[in-house]
């Protein structure tokens, strides 16, 4: 109780900071300097990259490549040239930090934790892990700052701002979801690198919460939604009980949450700042065509796909693994349903959690994306012969050679295809109402 009345004193500190949201952008790289020789190479330890503490090395990035109409394609082009390659098990923008799965000064101490469903936590961890989710919601990020903009077609039309340690975790869903100008295309939706875009996004916030709470045992859990046909934790001891105006019930923490990266129409506008402060809304159930959500059956249909993605690799694919977890392809017995998977269980939410780039505002993403994570893992155990689509097809931004916007160090789309997640620090334990004879750890 101590660190949840700690964590609502932050708030009247921090909310003149909340001015907009903001790309994973170090802050190292955010100055003058940095953007004039579009060098993006922070000390670290008193070298560049930690290069003389042999971590890493500033290195050129290949510049051949055409002009995009939107600056964000082609990351990080548009802003760096040269950018930090970390070495062994280091990792961060300046090589400051351990890979995923490791631990200790010199990144050479396994460390794994375990995911658990969010319905298994006992009181004290699912306490503390509310109040982790609070805290980074109300403390300024010392690492990083965001962009925003008014047209990303224009080189050079950003401005960087403050926020905080959630805040940036929102602002680079928004920053990745926001289509393209010109196009319906993203770097993390509709396409290949959906379902391994979102595994990243989870690590980072997970490792940023990390060292912000000095807990390095912190996890997302997961929340299975084929256990029951409603919102089992739409009440106030998960996320929040709601009202008939979608507010969240003002006994939960979360009722004080607002939505600080709100979407604006136009494919140019990037967060840009907004003294308005809308709250988080759900309508749970309350869309006549997402009513439900996913079934077991569906799980089990969707995982019985044998082809990971096909053509044209979009949200038009068909018999594609990731096109039908991720919510495009509907089974024929739809229950007149627009939407399944992944997709239905955003729609269902019938708010916040419902539009793209807003949806990370909304607590509940971060448990549903794991789930999503874990259906990921249980595909990839049993088509260990699959492969990232290498395909011209294949929108520019999710190709599998291309960064995955907007992550530093850079990580191409398939780097991590093929890495047990056990190497990325972490497993998943099975929920403890599961049917008997299934196994107790998934990975």
């Amino acid at each position: 109780m101590l660190l949840l009345l700690q964590c609502f004193c932050l708030v009247l500190l921090c909310l003149t900071s909340l001015r907009g949201v903001e790309a994973q952008f170090p802050r190292a790289c955010t100055t003058r300097k940095a953007l004039r020789t579009r060098v993006c190479c922070p000390l670290w330890n008193g070298s560049a990259c930690g290069s003389r503490s042999g971590r890493g090395d500033c290195d050129t990035l290949q510049t051949d490549l055409p002009k995009p109409v939107d600056y964000r394609v082609n990351w990080p082009h548009a802003f760096f040239d040269s950018v930090c390659t970390c070495r062994g098990n280091y990792d961060g923008y300046d090589c400051g930090q351990c890979l995923p799965g490791w631990a200790g000064p010199q990144c050479d101490e396994p460390h794994l934790v375990v995911r658990k469903e969010i319905t298994d936590l006992t009181d004290s961890e699912r306490e503390r892990f509310f109040a982790s989710l609070n805290l980074a919601r109300y403390s300024t990020s010392k690492r990083y700052m965001i962009l925003t903009s008014k047209d990303t077609t224009v080189t050079g039309n950003y401005e960087f701002h403050n926020t905080s340690v959630y805040g940036v975790y929102i602002w680079m869903h928004y920053y990745a979801s926001k289509s393209y100008a010109g196009t319906e295309n993203d770097s993390a939706h509709q396409g290949p690198a959906f379902l391994f875009w979102h595994r990243v996004f989870l690590l980072f916030i997970e490792r940023d919460i990390r060292e912000l709470t000095g807990n390095q045992d912190f996890y997302i859990p997961y929340w299975d939604w084929t256990r029951t046909d409603h919102c089992n934790i739409c009440n106030n001891q998960y996320f929040g009980g709601v009202g008939q105006d979608g507010r969240i019930d003002s006994a939960s923490l979360f009722s004080k949450w607002t939505i600080i990266c709100p979407f604006e129409e136009g494919l140019g506008i990037i967060c840009s700042p907004s003294s308005d402060f809308e709250h988080l809304i759900r309508n749970p159930g309350n869309d006549p065509h997402s009513s439900t959500l996913p079934t077991a059956e569906d799980v089990e249909n969707t995982l019985a796909k044998e082809l990971f993605d096909t053509p044209p690799y979009d949200r038009t694919s068909r018999n594609s693994f990731r096109c039908t977890l991720e919510g495009f392809e509907i089974p024929g017995n739809t229950r007149h349903l627009s939407s399944s998977m992944h997709n239905l269980v955003h729609n269902y939410f019938n708010g916040t959690m419902s539009n793209v780039p807003t949806a990370a505002n909304d607590p509940m993403f971060m448990v549903h994306h794991s789930f999503i994570d874990k259906l990921l893992e249980r595909w990839l155990r049993h088509h260990s012969k699959a492969t990232y689509p290498d395909s011209d097809e294949v929108h520019p931004a999710q190709r599998a050679k291309a960064f995955m916007a907007p992550y530093f160090p850079l990580r191409t789309n398939d780097y991590y295809w093929g890495r047990h997640i056990h190497s990325l620090g972490y497993s998943y334990m099975e929920h403890s109402l599961e049917r008997c004879g299934t196994e107790g750890f998934i990975g």
